[in-house]
């Protein structure tokens, strides 16, 4: 069920679909070097992120494939998709995925993120660490409205989100494995 949700999700959005591809890459093996994942926990955090955004499946094309960036409105509306997301997996309630991923990597650190506002270990590790793999996609994939940003742009902006946007621990784990991290960025941005 997780592999056909994520072919639905390649079908709404190809961008998002290989975002959440390389987050789930990502995800994995900064989870790996924390030594709190045995083998079948590392394959349920992937398989996990490669639905991290499922609720875009719940956005309005108008809104998710802008060209421009977006109004406050608009963001609103984006900024729905954990809450989303959460509606979409839970009309698979045998769907083996941590919901917490779902609603959570968009929280921060210091409780300025969304949907919830929670803060330090009130979010899921799993979560705290789909936080760092997501925004560093982000930041080194092209978009429509913006250009990447170098690895090493992006990496420095990782360690600037430390102890507000990203958890202290997991940053420094980061900065452990991102020489592996480069080889996963997409080709027209290294």
């Amino acid at each position: 069920m997780v592999v056909l949700l994520f072919y639905l999700l390649g079908l709404k959005d190809p961008y998002t679909k290989e975002h959440s591809k390389r987050v789930a890459i990502y995800a994995t093996i900064l989870a790996k070097e924390t030594k709190e994942y045995n083998q079948n926990s590392l394959n349920y955090l992937y398989h996990s992120c490669l639905l991290h955004d499922i609720g875009k499946m719940r956005i309005p094309n108008k809104i998710l494939k802008k060209p421009s960036s977006l109004t406050k409105e608009e963001y609103d509306v984006m900024k729905s998709h954990p809450e989303r997301g959460i509606q979409v997996v839970n009309l698979f309630p045998f769907l083996p995925v941590d919901s917490s991923i779902i609603l959570s990597h968009h929280e921060k650190w210091d409780g300025s993120g969304y949907p919830n506002g929670l803060k330090k270990q009130e979010i899921s590790l799993s979560a705290r660490i789909v936080a760092i793999a997501d925004a560093f996609d982000a930041m080194t994939s092209t978009r429509m409205y913006r250009t990447a940003l170098t690895p090493k742009e992006a990496y420095n902006q990782i360690i600037e989100g430390t102890g507000t946007q990203f958890d202290p621990e997991l940053v420094t784990i980061f900065q452990k494995v991102f020489a592996s991290w480069i080889k996963i960025i997409p080709k027209e941005v290294k």
